[in-house]
């Protein structure tokens, strides 16, 4: 019997892909168009950031959702060149209240959220009290932010630390060309910074590019070595200093 309970635990673990390390994909600016709602026929893990108020911003949660996709909400924020970030912007000349009351809206209109990245953003990620309205509310709501990194002056993570949200941040955006010699390298370059450092980011958009190529090369990571997972399993709860340590389950 030892011997059968032995071989059974010894065959479980064979049939278990063993990963070095892990990748998150989030694919931004949902909501717009018609053809978005097939993105979420993506295989496996795909996390999708859905822009508020949009006219298919509801259909894809709820598409997404069945199809046991991450939906989160794609928060507009002030940019340091206005590039219109639409319907709902969180600005720098808002209060703390206007800023809260403007993100809690924008959770309310879209169902499954479990976590917020921010669209655009390049200015409002810069300021510590905008970005305080921000992380109490998720902080509230028990959610976490992905700081697409649209600054390198950023302080999304430091302030997430403050009040304990669970943060991480893009390591590489995958298709700011859409050829496919470009998302190839972008694409490598997340697997090469995963491979490094046991987990990345990449964020991407529902052109028809990029979900065609995606759909070629997911399906082969597993034999790289490579989990994919939702973002929410590669956030952390950063200290005062955006450094992110770690906990025990983040999903």
């Amino acid at each position: 019997m030892l011997k059968l309970v032995l071989s059974l635990g010894l065959l479980v673990c064979l049939m278990t892909p063993a990963y070095a390390s892990k990748i998150a994909i989030v694919i931004d600016d949902i909501g717009n168009n018609k053809n978005d709602l097939k993105a979420a026929l993506l295989p496996g893990n795909i996390s999708f950031a859905v822009l508020p108020y949009t006219p298919y911003a509801r259909a894809f949660a709820l598409r997404g959702h069945h199809q046991k996709k991450q939906i989160l909400l794609h928060m507009p924020m002030e940019a340091v060149e206005n590039n219109r970030p639409g319907p709902g912007v969180v600005t720098a000349d808002m209060n703390n209240a206007q800023i809260k009351l403007q993100l809690v809206d924008a959770l309310d209109s879209i169902p499954y959220v479990t976590g917020v990245n921010n669209h655009m953003g390049s200015k409002l990620t810069q300021l510590h009290m905008p970005m305080q309205a921000v992380m109490e509310t998720l902080a509230s709501r028990k959610l976490f932010f992905i700081d697409s990194r649209t600054s390198e002056f950023s302080v999304a993570e430091q302030m997430a630390g403050e009040f304990g949200v669970r943060t991480s941040h893009r390591h590489v955006f995958l298709d700011n060309q859409v050829d496919e010699p470009y998302l190839q390298q972008q694409f490598e370059q997340l697997l090469s910074i995963a491979k490094r450092q046991g987990q990345a980011i990449g964020i991407g958009h529902p052109y028809p590019e990029t979900l065609s190529f995606l759909q070629k090369q997911l399906p082969q990571l597993q034999e790289q070595g490579i989990e994919l997972v939702f973002v929410s399993e590669l956030t952390t709860v950063a200290n005062r200093n955006g450094y992110l340590l770690p906990v025990t389950s983040a999903k």
